[in-house]
């Protein structure tokens, strides 16, 4: 049997078939962002008809375990008049959050948002899971999206998430993930659970001297401000002001830089010192490693023993020296039915030119959504 398992459902989730034999097959599996998958098979596949139905999905398991489920939102084919081929591109579930408004009071109409914001409170997991059943599965019936029980992992957010008919994932992310819990959305039988889980630290540390690694990158860069002046509602000297500082940061840098932050979209402190900390976390520290895995060695994913994303892993770069950063993906490629090529990326890489862009692109696309919303 293959150690992928790849099913195709319907629109409602009911299955269809397998897909045994790929032409192609990538998943990209990420800590707290939709991960991809792309699917290559032939154009006489026979399975062709049901991954070509409208709001079809693909789920895939690894070594048994849940890897991405989601619908197929892209393809492409090629063909010469006798022969072909099409590639299927699948977004992870996770995307739900990017699909669902934070209204001000999800539980009225649209004529009655009568408040500015409603700010979510408490340690991380009760924040997410309360926004979502109230926007996603109470107010929007999204089909067959459920929200597993709630064991308040994560620690307490600071102030609070407050949101104004913002996508989820825009103000969930990073406060969620610096209280220490990743999110997932997942395909269970027909149902698509929203559940989170708290990161492990891969018990092993990995080094080129220890043979679990031919070669290691890296790259790390200084924050660029670890104070933050956020300017509220007003005009001229009726403007409010709010400064934060990252004490502990200026303390382990040595550093005094300010940065400054238009928060006309609210007035209220809470809603202020959210934003102080988007800033804070842009302008913090960007560690990143490249691994060049030596073969089949202890470093695998999945499995009782293998690693995951979201995990934070130890890397010994020589001399003592011991990096630890998170993974915040794994691309999976598919070589044969026994065997994937298995690519992590640790940290926020800051030497690939791709990532940084499609990572800028996120950002402003994320603030031109805040002006929208004022």
């Amino acid at each position: 049997m293959s150690i992928f398992r790849v099913s195709v459902f319907d629109k409602d989730r009911q299955f269809k078939c397998q897909i045994g034999n790929p032409s192609a097959l990538v998943v990209t599996p990420r800590h707290n962002l939709p991960g991809t998958l792309q699917l290559t098979v032939p154009l006489n596949h026979q399975r062709l008809p049901h991954l070509m139905a409208d709001g079809a999905r693909l789920r895939v398991k690894y070594k048994g375990e849940h890897l991405i489920s989601g619908p197929i939102t892209g393809e492409e084919g090629e063909t010469n008049g006798v022969d072909g081929h099409v590639t299927f591109t699948v977004e992870d579930d996770f995307r739900v959050l990017r699909d669902i408004l934070g209204w001000p009071v999800p539980g009225a109409a649209l004529t009655g948002q009568n408040v500015e914001y409603r700010t979510y409170t408490g340690n991380a997991e009760t924040i997410i899971k309360t926004a979502v059943q109230e926007n996603g599965v109470t107010r929007m019936g999204i089909p067959g999206l459920v929200v597993a029980a709630n064991a308040n992992r994560g620690a307490v957010v600071p102030g609070g998430v407050p949101v104004r008919m913002h996508p989820l994932i825009d103000k969930m992310f990073p406060a969620l993930e610096l209280a220490g819990i990743g999110v997932t959305v997942r395909q269970v039988g027909s149902d698509l659970v929203l559940d989170v889980y708290e990161p492990r630290l891969f018990p092993r540390k990995l080094s080129v001297k220890g043979r679990t690694l031919k070669t290691t990158k890296w790259t790390r860069t200084r924050p660029t401000s670890s104070r933050v002046v956020v300017a509220g509602q007003g005009e001229g000297v009726d403007r409010k002001f709010r400064q934060l500082i990252d004490a502990a940061r200026e303390a382990q840098y040595g550093m005094r830089a300010e940065a400054f932050r238009d928060a006309r979209d609210g007035n209220t402190d809470s809603v202020m010192d959210a934003r102080g900390r988007e800033t804070l976390d842009e302008n913090g520290p960007k560690n990143g490693l490249s691994l060049d895995l030596a073969g089949t060695g202890i470093f695998q994913y999945g499995g009782p023993k293998g690693f995951r994303v979201g995990d934070r892993v130890p890397v010994d770069i020589g001399n003592g020296v011991v990096i630890t950063e998170t993974i915040r993906e794994v691309k999976l490629t598919w070589k044969s039915k026994d065997y994937a090529l298995i690519e992590p990326s640790i940290g926020e890489i800051t030497n690939q030119p791709a990532r940084i862009f499609a990572q800028r692109l996120a950002a402003l696309s994320k603030g031109q959504r805040n002006q929208e919303r004022i």
